[in-house]
């Protein structure tokens, strides 16, 4: 028992002195700013130390092949994983071999916490980077429609790439298309809460909607206009775009990269 309460202080004091202490502001309309501490585990020779320390080596040494990996130039570092190596290979490991699997259970207990409250608040700050991607009409039909022009990748291809592309910048990626005209502002104007950029492809409604060109300026947030094909090459009538002079910027002839291009400069803009 007393072996028991010497890693619980042991502990303590590594983490106070041991982990990086983060603070997370976000803002709530109704509560103002407020704080969100974390503690971020990283693999130290602290914890490797104290893994030793406490009877387990093997798990001290994973740790410190994990540094040795990190900083392979580091001499000092490889002589100790050295001697730790020995060590157990010649049965002559600190604690004997004998482990008290409560306080190991208790250990792997707390770093387990500190992984998943890191990943609470990855989460919620990707929640509060929303980014909205509007597909017009038409669209939902990519892959079967005139592929020379637009491609073979199917919308839902389109949305599962920009997605994936988000969670790895932080963003929280919504989709949405719709083939009629009120449904596109009904959403755009839903954008007012909550959300920090917008990426629309009007397709057809480029050229006609004053609706939609009406409706994206009630937004104070970056919204870039992409088209997959480039529309100032192709028919005179599609020239034209009704929304280009209201949005933060416009991407055409890129294909469904265009949508990536897009969807970095926005992760960009929002820093």
């Amino acid at each position: 028992m007393c072996y028991f309460f010497n890693l619980k202080a042991g502990l303590h004091g590594f983490f106070q002195k041991e982990s990086r202490r983060r603070r997370v502001i976000q803002a709530d309309c109704e509560m103002g700013e407020k704080e969100e501490e974390y503690f971020e585990e990283m693999p130290t020779e602290t914890l490797a130390r104290l893994y030793v320390r406490q009877g387990f080596p093997e798990k001290g040494l994973s740790i410190y092949r994990k540094l040795r990996l990190m900083d392979p130039a580091n001499r000092e570092l490889e002589k100790t994983l050295e001697d730790l190596e020995r060590q157990l290979t010649g049965g002559t490991g600190q604690g004997g071999g004998k482990t008290d699997e409560r306080a190991l259970k208790t250990l792997e207990n707390w770093l387990s916490a500190i992984q998943d409250k890191k990943g609470r608040l990855k989460m919620k700050e990707s929640e509060q980077n929303r980014v909205l991607v509007i597909h017009g009409p038409n669209l939902n039909m990519l892959g079967k429609r005139e592929k020379d022009i637009y491609g073979t990748a199917t919308l839902d291809q389109i949305n599962a790439e920009l997605v994936a592309a988000g969670e790895e910048m932080g963003l929280s990626v919504e989709t949405f298309q719709s083939n009629h005209e009120g449904d596109i502002v009904d959403r755009i104007q839903a954008a007012l809460e909550g959300c920090r950029g917008i990426i629309i492809n009007p397709a057809a409604y480029t050229h006609t909607s004053i609706a939609i060109r009406d409706a994206l300026l009630l937004l104070d947030i970056p919204v870039i206009e992409v088209h997959l094909s480039n529309i100032y090459k192709r028919e005179p009538f599609r020239h034209k775009s009704m929304t280009s002079a209201v949005v933060t910027a416009q991407i055409a002839g890129l294909g469904k990269q265009g949508y990536l291009v897009a969807l970095r400069a926005i992760a960009e803009l929002i820093k």
